[in-house]
C-alpha cells in the first residue's frame, strides 16, 4: 500500500538574508536539506515573499508574526510549524548624518519597507518619540534597496534589520530605535500554507528537522558556522558575535512552549496593536495558528 502512494509535491519555502532564517539556508546549502523535498528560494524582500504566496507560488516562507497576520487578513491561510527567532535588537531604525536622536524626527523623511515589520517598528518608534504618522514623511524602501537609499541621501533615517544595519554603522548610521525597545514584539517563524500540512508532511518535517540539526551544530562548531553566515551577509566573523546577540533562538523545548498558547497569545495581542495603528485591511480572526507537530515529532 505505501508503494502506491502519490509521491509529495516538491516544497516551495521563501527566505531572504535575515540572520534567523540562515539556519535553513545553512542546512540545504550543506545538504542537510533534500533539494528533492523542498526547493528554498531567495527572496529579496518579505514583501516579495507575500505576493508570492497569495499568487500561490510559494507553499511557504520565513516571515515575522505580524507579516503572518497581515497575509491572513488578506486571506492567505497560513500556519505557524515552528519560531525561528526573537528579534531583541536586530531590526533597528537608523539615523542618517545630523540625525542623531528621536527627537531630530519631525518633519524627515523616514525610509521603510511596507511590510507589516517596518509598520509595527515605524508605529513603536513615534510613539516612543511622540510623533505622529502625520509629522515624519515615510518613504516606501524594499530591503534590497536600504543601503542605496541610505548612501543617497534620499532619506534621513531608515527602518531596516541586520545584516544591513551593520553595514550602514560602519558607515555612520546611528541606532535610533531598536526592537530591543518593544521584547517580544518581533517574532519570527516558519510559515506554511495550511493546505500543505496534509500532502507534503514528510518534507515538512525535514524543513523543521535540519533548521534545529543547524542550530545545534551552531552552538557545537561556531567557526564554521560563522564562517558560512559571514559569507552570506556580507559581513566579517567579527561583525556576526554582536548581530546575533540581537536574536534568541529558541531550540525545541523553547519552540514547544510558544507552539503551545504563548504564539497565539502573542499573535493576538500583535493583531490588537496592528489593527488600532490601522496596519491591517480588515478584521482578520487568528483562530488557532500554531502547529507543534512537526517540532514535537522532532524531539
Amino acid at each position: 500500500m505505501t508503494a502506491c502512494q502519490a509521491p509529495e509535491p516538491l516544497l516551495r519555502i521563501g527566505s531572504n538574508g535575515w540572520p534567523g532564517y540562515l539556519f535553513i539556508t545553512w542546512a540545504a546549502d550543506d545538504q542537510v536539506l533534500d533539494h528533492k523535498q523542498v526547493r528554498l528560494l531567495q527572496i529579496s524582500s518579505s514583501t516579495s515573499s507575500l505576493r508570492a504566496l497569495s499568487a500561490g507560488m510559494l507553499d511557504g516562507a520565513c516571515l515575522t508574526l505580524d507579516e503572518v497576520i497581515s497575509a491572513l487578513a488578506e486571506g492567505i491561510p497560513l500556519k505557524v510549524i515552528a519560531v525561528l527567532d526573537v528579534s531583541h535588537g536586530g531590526d533597528v531604525v537608523l539615523g542618517r548624518g545630523a540625525v542623531t536622536s528621536l527627537g531630530q524626527l519631525a518633519g524627515r523623511r523616514i525610509g521603510v519597507e511596507g511590510s507589516a515589520v517596518g509598520a509595527v517598528m515605524l508605529d513603536a518608534m513615534l510613539q516612543r518619540a511622540g510623533l505622529t504618522r502625520a509629522q515624519v514623511i515615510p518613504v516606501p524602501v524594499l530591503l534590497d534597496q536600504h543601503e542605496a537609499a541610505f548612501d543617497s541621501g534620499s532619506i534621513d533615517a531608515l527602518v531596516t534589520m541586520e545584516p544591513q544595519a551593520s553595514r550602514l554603522r560602519k558607515r555612520g548610521a546611528r541606532t535610533l530605535f531598536s526592537s530591543a525597545d518593544i521584547p517580544g514584539r518581533i517574532v519570527d517563524v516558519l510559515a506554511v500554507r495550511e493546505d500543505v500540512l496534509g500532502v507534503a508532511s514528510q518534507a515538512l518535517q525535514a524543513l523543521v528537522n535540519s533548521h534545529f540539526a543547524m542550530l545545534e551544530k551552531f552552538g557545537r562548531q561556531r567557526s564554521e558556522a560563522y564562517t558560512y553566515m559571514a559569507a552570506q551577509m556580507g559581513v566579517s566573523q567579527a561583525e556576526l558575535a554582536p548581530i546575533f546577540a540581537g536574536l534568541r533562538l529558541p531550540g525545541r523545548q523553547e519552540n514547544l512552549h510558544w507552539l503551545g498558547g504563548r504564539l497565539d497569545e502573542e499573535a493576538r495581542n500583535l493583531a490588537n496593536v496592528m489593527s488600532r495603528a490601522g496596519l491591517l485591511p480588515r478584521p482578520v480572526q487568528l483562530g488557532r495558528l500554531a502547529v507543534a507537530d512537526f517540532v514535537e515529532r522532532g524531539a
